[in-house]
């Protein structure tokens, strides 16, 4: 939703002099296009008028106030009228007595919402009480001036006088500086200086990213930060080479799961032909997972392996080319802006220091960095077929003897029997189950 801050113009107008060339629609307007023009701005929805003036001009400058109460305009027009200047007969002479008109007078037009007046007196710019310099002084005028043309300056002005009686209130200050010995001065400023910047931290005292990673970032800066692993995504295109791949893939480890499981019942101790069945359901696998690694090599290699990088838009073609599709990126920018933002916004509003904000920037940052194909490689080379056979040392050999022979079953026999004596129907199944086993492991070893 569109705000009117989100809009909204600051438009300088002085009545002090020149004020007779606005009493018509037309040169108001005129004026102010080219204010706007030579500012680069189009014209506001919600123009904000800074109407720089004297007490006496508000009775002499009416038709000028009512033009711009009329402003035509989207939205609605706000005034704050800067009075600069004594009040009409202020000062009577030399005793300074006052005049019986000491009065502020507020025309009609000027009493309405969205309008207020800040009476800033006599402006004076001296740097000691010895110096006179002439009221409304243009460079104390200049500073109020620049402050009240932001436009959340003003809007908060004129909210804090909307609320006074008349909607009129005077400017002021609550600290002076005046006079401080150097060094006082700059041991203030350091102060208040370390207190807005913090410490440096403490080695090992770092925020861990998981504490603040996921419900205090904003929205797009969230999805960065969850959302690595991209398991919620396809990227392969399907019936491309890469959905073709990993389906090979799936559909051969699925075929060697399921001889295994044959080759590891009763009858596959019996049988020779699962033994072979499941030797050649596992080469079928090894040789899918092999082309299906070749693949995902020649798209993690983003320079193609010529040793020079591509565009972004011939990268895109090569992975396109594999069956792979990659995310648009278009508008992620902005709104990736909009969050770190809202995010340095957030972080101000917890009044933390400038070293928490970056650190924290810092953890952030790092923790969305993109990771390069290239970083991923030796990765994947540690899934090859070279660095299995390595990792399982004497895997793949013989497997070891079984002891047999009539020695070892007459010696399993007598401790059955010898265990099932105190019970003696038991005793034949003492004798039976050894035999049994060692005849099955017997088996399966000259099986496997």
């Amino acid at each position: 939703m569109t705000t009117h801050e989100d809009v909204a113009t600051v438009i300088h107008l002085d009545l002090r002099s020149g004020a007779a060339a606005l009493d018509a629609a037309a040169p108001l307007r005129a004026k102010v296009a080219r204010q706007l023009g030579l500012a680069g701005l189009p014209e506001p929805d919600y123009p904000l008028f800074l109407v720089v003036d004297t007490p006496a001009g508000l009775l002499d400058h009416q038709r000028q106030y009512e033009l711009l109460t009329t402003y035509r305009a989207v939205g609605e027009v706000r005034m704050l009228v800067l009075l600069v200047g004594s009040a009409p007969g202020s000062y009577a002479g030399e005793d300074e007595a006052f005049q019986p008109d000491r009065r502020l007078e507020r025309p009609s037009i000027l009493r309405s919402s969205g309008i207020a007046l800040l009476w800033a007196g006599d402006l004076r710019s001296a740097r000691t009480a010895l110096e006179q310099p002439a009221p409304d002084d243009p460079d104390a005028l200049a500073v109020l001036v620049d402050l009240l043309s932001v436009p959340d300056v003003f809007l908060r002005v004129l909210e804090d006088l909307g609320s006074l009686p008349e909607a009129v209130g005077t400017p002021g200050v609550r600290l002076l500086e005046q006079d401080l010995p150097p060094d006082v001065r700059d041991r203030a400023w350091r102060d208040a200086l370390r207190r807005f910047a913090g410490e440096d931290p403490e080695p090992g005292t770092e925020l861990p990213v998981a504490a603040w990673s996921g419900a205090d970032l904003p929205e797009p800066l969230r999805g960065l930060a969850t959302g690595r692993t991209g398991r919620d995504q396809r990227h392969r295109e399907p019936g491309g080479m890469a959905d073709s791949a990993y389906g090979s893939c799936a559909r051969a480890l699925d075929q060697a799961r399921g001889t295994l499981s044959e080759l590891r019942a009763l009858t596959g101790l019996l049988r020779a032909s699962h033994r072979e069945a499941f030797e050649a359901d596992l080469d079928q696998a090894r040789e899918a997972l092999g082309q299906y690694r070749e693949l995902v090599t020649t798209a993690l290699h983003s320079d193609g392996g010529s040793g020079t990088a591509h565009s972004a838009a011939e990268a895109a073609a090569r992975l396109s080319a594999l069956g792979l599709r990659v995310p648009s990126a278009e508008g992620v920018g902005e709104r990736i802006g909009e969050g770190l933002r809202e995010f340095a916004a957030k972080l101000m509003g917890q009044k933390l220091a400038l070293r928490a904000v970056a650190q924290r920037f810092t953890g952030l940052a790092g923790q969305v960095e993109p990771v390069p194909g290239s970083a991923l490689l030796p990765k994947l080379a540690d899934h090859s077929a070279q660095a299995l056979a390595r990792r399982s040392g004497t895997r793949g050999g013989p497997l070891p003897d079984f002891v047999t022979g009539p020695a070892a079953t007459a010696l399993a026999a007598v401790a059955g029997a010898l265990g099932a004596l105190w019970q003696w129907p038991l005793a034949l199944l003492a004798v039976i189950v050894p035999v049994v086993f060692f005849g099955v492991a017997g088996l399966g070893a000259s099986r496997l």
